[in-house]
């Protein structure tokens, strides 16, 4: 658990691993350089369970302390969660049971949507399975791209084996790299278990105008991440799915994100960055009405083009 300050919801999340039903674990958590009320807090909680590691690191992000606990975890199976949000008390033990009912390495599970005072908002994932059961790689990597998937490590539990088999870590010094390393960890997994029973994960919902404000000024920065990280995403999904339906995927990924994460002050600005971009797609397989989108600087079309991306989806899969 990556931690940098963040006190409103802190003890809640460590709370839903200790109090989980599956006893034998160790929390580790990793100060990310944290103020001096929060290191308090966490040596306090430490000394109250057994099973807690702290680990302190000068602030450097997400990815490199997710990176450090990975390295310091002694366990079978990784699990990271973020220090905001809560953790099904089943999580671990019937993501345990499937695992190795099934034989499997990885098992993905869905998760919802909390407000600040814990109140359900919204399902984020809805299941596509009626019952748990074995899934392919290419089943488990289309979770992510055809519906949506919330992509990250908090949606997944994985054999250690995978990440050190596979020389597997989380990209550092860029955002959204969630979309390069969970198709990693999917790909290179023998065996991938999807539980439908119930949500294992609440996701808290967050502000995002200290985020949208940094975006702001560093627009083309973030762009730049965005298509990094897409580009490698779609490199793992052509091993596995036709190029048609990859370079589908990659165009409505870019609108969920320019729907989801981008505030309506900066869209504009998103838009025409977009235009750049386009004259790198004259080899994909997009439609002349999609590549039409990214031309638009209201994006009008979006919300009805990724409603019908479900529809397609099975006609382009090879």
């Amino acid at each position: 658990m990556p931690v940098y300050n963040g006190l409103d919801f802190l003890g809640q999340a460590i709370g839903s691993i200790l109090d989980q039903s599956y006893q034998d674990l160790e929390l580790i958590i990793v100060d990310d350089g944290s103020n001096r009320d929060t290191k308090d807090f966490l040596s306090s909680v430490s000394q109250s369970d057994k099973r807690i590691r702290i680990f302190h690191q000068k602030n450097s992000g997400q990815s490199v302390a997710r990176n450090n606990g990975l390295a310091k975890a002694k366990g079978k199976y990784i699990y990271f969660m973020d220090s905001d949000d809560l953790a099904d008390l089943d999580l671990i033990e019937k993501s345990i049971q499937l695992l190795n009912r099934f034989h499997a390495e990885t098992v993905i599970f869905d998760i919802g949507e909390i407000d600040a005072n814990g109140n359900q908002v919204l399902m984020l994932n809805k299941p596509n399975y009626n019952h748990s059961q074995l899934i392919s790689v290419e089943e488990a990597l289309d979770l992510i791209m055809a519906y949506s998937r919330f992509v990250g490590p908090t949606t997944y539990l994985a054999a250690k084996s995978v990440y050190e088999k596979n020389d597997i870590s989380f990209p550092v010094g860029m955002i959204f790299e969630d979309q390069i390393s969970t198709p990693t960890v999917y790909a290179h997994s023998q065996g991938i278990v999807f539980l439908t029973e119930k949500p294992m994960y609440w996701y808290r919902r967050r502000g995002t105008s200290a985020t949208a404000d940094k975006w702001t000024n560093d627009l083309s920065g973030v762009m730049s991440d965005l298509l990094f990280a897409l580009n490698q995403a779609r490199d793992i999904y052509l091993k596995f799915f036709s190029r048609k339906y990859v370079s589908t995927w990659h165009f409505h990924r870019m609108v969920r994100f320019y729907n989801f994460y981008f505030p309506q002050r900066i869209r504009v600005q998103f838009a025409n960055e977009m235009k750049g971009d386009l004259q790198n797609m004259s080899e994909s397989h997009l439609t002349r009405r999609e590549k039409m989108v990214y031309w638009s600087a209201s994006f009008k079309l979006i919300n009805l083009l990724y409603r019908n991306f479900r529809k397609l989806k099975d006609k382009w899969i090879k």
